[in-house]
């Protein structure tokens, strides 16, 4: 087993690096094991090269630093999308294909951050179920623009919920080429499937 060289000692002002790399690492592990009972915090410290007592100084117990460490890989996401989504002056069907475009990068990029997103044993916290609708709430919200210049009566929220789920079929078929690849079936690829999302549930731009 490999063990990662111990940390230098943080200087001051580099507490809040060490608490990100923290919880990286708590993230890195929680997609490897597929469990919280699973990752311990020692773990934790060894892939981060410091002391469990270094952890102790950022996390009071391995309940919130698991708990964090979803928020923290949900905060990731967020930011990949608000870089493409901010912006209530910007064309809103240009926008959704960006949103769709980052979610995927983001989603095939970073495969074990994405997959902690979901994690059984953390989504019922009121903290990740809060920070999840928050993100959801921006494509939510973009739908409704959309909607506005359509003249669109259908409810925003379904929609949305539509499109995740759409979304998240795309990158579940096509995380590992490999699982799909055959040569007398070409499979699509994931921006061919995510390029039809529009037009298959009726977001696309109606000429006026």
């Amino acid at each position: 087993m490999s063990v990662t060289p111990p940390r230098e000692r943080s200087r001051r002002g580099e507490g809040d690096q060490l608490r990100d790399d923290l919880l990286a690492a708590a993230s890195d592990l929680l997609a490897e094991h597929g469990s919280v009972d699973k990752v311990s915090l020692r773990a934790v410290a060894n892939r981060t090269g410091v002391s469990p007592t270094a952890v102790y100084r950022h996390f009071e117990n391995h309940d919130e630093l698991m708990a964090e460490s979803v928020l923290w890989c949900w905060r990731e996401l967020d930011n990949a999308l608000s870089a493409v989504s901010d912006g209530p002056d910007e064309d809103p069907f240009e926008c959704f294909t960006k949103m769709g475009q980052a979610y995927m990068a983001f989603a095939l990029a970073e495969p074990g951050r994405y997959k902690v997103l979901f994690t059984r044993d953390l989504m019922e916290l009121n903290s990740v179920k809060e920070m999840g609708l928050q993100v959801f709430a921006r494509l939510v919200g973009l739908v409704d623009r959309m909607f506005a210049v359509n003249g669109d009566t259908r409810d925003s929220f379904f929609v949305a919920s539509q499109v995740h789920t759409w979304l998240h079929g795309i990158i579940e078929l096509c995380r590992d080429p490999r699982e799909v690849a055959d040569d007398n079936l070409p499979f699509p690829t994931a921006d061919e499937l995510l390029a039809h999302v529009p037009a298959a549930l009726g977001l696309e731009r109606v000429d006026s």
